[in-house]
């Protein structure tokens, strides 16, 4: 049984892309299926499951099939990209333009993906690291097509995960293993493949901080032990530095006015607000600090995964994308008020050594980037929930201007009462009649009307956004 593209999905398309059209508006688009049938076969049910898409320059695809006949016949995966294809991937050729296609987990750019997953050639590659003896057995954890997978390996006795990245990128994460493992709780590395892109890392206990919010009988660490673990970072060894959630603004509003032109004047002016990166980076960073690259266990840290973005960063980076996926992790999460008690408490401790309005706007730039998740995923309620994750954003950016509230509240959206939010519009600091008055300003830009409450204070390193238009 196939299952048809939401139908939002099928209606987009990319003037400057146009293969954009031909792979969103097929469960199985035509290159997969010429590729299908080259081998014999033919496709009797499909799926589209994944969807990155950066409008003008790239998009990419996964879709699950059921085959009949040939040498593929069976539950098979098979990837798209249009644009920047890959070295390596099978080239269709067709009117829109030529479109790249491989079979999971054969990915052209994660060459460790395939051996990897494999028990027998994944026992050879660890023995050759010097890793591990004997046999395994591997499991897909994660995997973003062209750019990572995560794989689970069972059959050692200190446990292992096999992390696959592009080979250009594979030693620069070694080094960052070694550095960091020996001052903070990340996964040691056992070795490389610098061919291809494979690094083994040993195991960590715990579950994510995420599941532990998830189960009401697990404590939580405390605020002190979750902030201090990213500020006692140590100097990267090196002068690369971690892109900022503000800095990723320009190229999300046209991903989210593409897939949402219903929303195009609202991001319009969300981005115009944002406005560029004014903060210099000047402090170590993890790059993608939330709550599910954590690991916890009785109330306490045990690891901190996924060091790939750790660098030279902003003071508020880490804070704002921790807060940021904790107030859309709200409106999904069976115990929202768990969700929401931790981020009040990080938020009312992170603007006491943070900038208020700094931190609400990098927050703001968190949440806008999460806007496209539920599209990226094809959830069926995608436009819905992009539109719910705006709302959180625009929210993050209202509270570096206004001061309405005294500690976060979870805000239901009516029509549907289960999208959460929490948004923070009081710092926990006082401001001058002369800041008051230029916030009352900005409020009435933003919301058209007069409010009551002003109280943000704007910080040493950045002005208070303005709306326009």
């Amino acid at each position: 049984m196939s299952f048809p593209v939401h139908p939002r999905t099928s209606l987009l398309g990319d003037p400057d892309l146009p293969v954009v059209s031909t792979l969103l508006g097929s469960p199985a688009p035509a290159p997969i299926r010429a590729a299908v049938e080259a081998t014999g076969g033919r496709v009797v049910a499909a799926e589209l499951t994944q969807v990155t898409w950066w409008p003008g320059s790239s998009i990419t695809t996964r879709h699950r099939l059921s085959i009949e006949g040939g040498t593929l016949a069976g539950r098979q995966s098979f990837v798209c990209v249009g644009g920047r294809i890959p070295k390596g991937a099978m080239i269709v050729e067709g009117e829109p333009g030529p479109v790249g296609v491989w079979r999971f987990p054969h990915d052209p750019a994660l060459p460790g993906l395939s051996p990897a997953l494999d028990g027998g050639r994944a026992a050879r590659l660890l023995a050759d690291l010097g890793a591990a003896d004997g046999p395994v057995t591997t499991s897909l954890l994660a995997y973003r097509p062209g750019r990572r997978a995560v794989v689970s390996v069972a059959g050692v006795r200190q446990g292992l995960h096999l992390k696959l990245v592009r080979p250009n990128k594979v030693g620069v994460l070694h080094e960052a293993h070694q550095h960091l493992s020996s001052t903070a709780p990340v996964p040691v590395s056992l070795g490389f493949d610098p061919e291809r892109g494979l690094i083994a890392l040993q195991s960590l206990p715990g579950v994510t901080l995420r599941a532990a919010m998830e189960d009401d009988a697990e404590p939580i660490p405390s605020v002190a032990e979750i902030i201090g673990l990213v500020s006692s970072l140590p100097r990267p060894r090196d002068d690369r530095v971690s892109p900022s959630p503000i800095e990723r603004v320009p190229e999300l509003g046209p991903l989210i006015t593409a897939i949402a032109p219903d929303l195009a004047e609202r991001v319009r002016r969300l981005v115009d607000a944002i406005g560029p990166e004014q903060v210099p980076a000047t402090v170590p960073v993890h790059g993608d600090y939330y709550e599910s690259q954590l690991l916890v266990g009785d109330g306490r840290l045990h690891g901190l995964l996924d060091v790939d973005t750790y660098g030279w960063g902003r003071p508020g980076d880490d804070a704002a994308t921790m807060l940021g996926h904790l107030s859309v992790w709200a409106g999904l999460s069976e115990y929202p008020n768990r969700v929401l008690d931790l981020g009040n408490r990080l938020l009312k401790a992170w603007d006491r050594i943070l900038d208020p309005v700094d931190l609400r706007v990098r927050t703001s730039a968190v949440a806008l980037s999460l806007a496209a998740g539920p599209f990226r995923v094809q959830s069926a309620g995608w436009p819905g929930e992009t539109a719910d994750r705006l709302a959180i954003a625009e929210r993050w950016l209202h509270s570096a201007v206004l001061a309405d509230e005294k500690s976060l509240t979870h805000v239901s959206d009516r029509s549907n009462p289960h999208i959460g939010v929490f948004w923070q519009s009081t710092p926990y600091k006082e401001v001058g009649s002369a800041d008051k008055s230029t916030a009352r300003q900005a409020a009435q830009r933003l919301e058209g009307h007069n409010r009551r409450g002003y109280g943000v204070r704007p910080g040493p390193q950045r002005s208070r956004p303005r709306w326009t238009g």
